[in-house]
């Protein structure tokens, strides 16, 4: 008798969950890029990518790094495409420290280290080879 009591409680809160619409609103697929510097501690990142014959290399992704066992697992934390005249990836202002930048296309990478440091515009050039 009292497991048909706890039936017929249990029963009603089950629709009444399975009945609820979901209304999630999805993320942005992007994250901004900081512009403006509002810290002491920001530095900002430009990339610059050139292929071996130190021509601009356009459409290359540029993917930043905090860790280099990142790379591996492919947990970046942004990236941007170069797509300018200048073959330039601009990475906004970051907090000071060490990032690691892959560079790719679809035959061509090269990884490397950067150092930002607050109020400076650090500019990194990428040979892809």
């Amino acid at each position: 008798m009292k497991k048909l009591a706890y039936l017929s409680l249990l029963l009603p809160l089950l629709f009444a969950a399975c009945n609820q619409s979901d209304n999630v609103t999805p993320e942005k697929e992007a994250a901004d890029i900081i512009l403006k510097d509002s810290s002491d501690f920001n530095g900002r990142l430009f990339v610059y990518t050139y292929d071996f014959n130190t021509n601009n290399r356009l459409s290359a992704d540029v993917y930043i790094y905090t860790q280099y066992e990142d790379i591996s697992r492919n947990l970046f934390l942004y990236y941007k495409r170069t797509q300018n005249t200048d073959a330039e990836a601009d990475f906004g202002f970051l907090l000071q420290g060490n990032y690691y930048i892959v560079a790719r296309t679809f035959s061509k990478s090269d990884t490397s280290l950067v150092q930002v440091l607050s109020k400076r515009e650090i500019r990194r050039n990428v040979y892809l080879k």
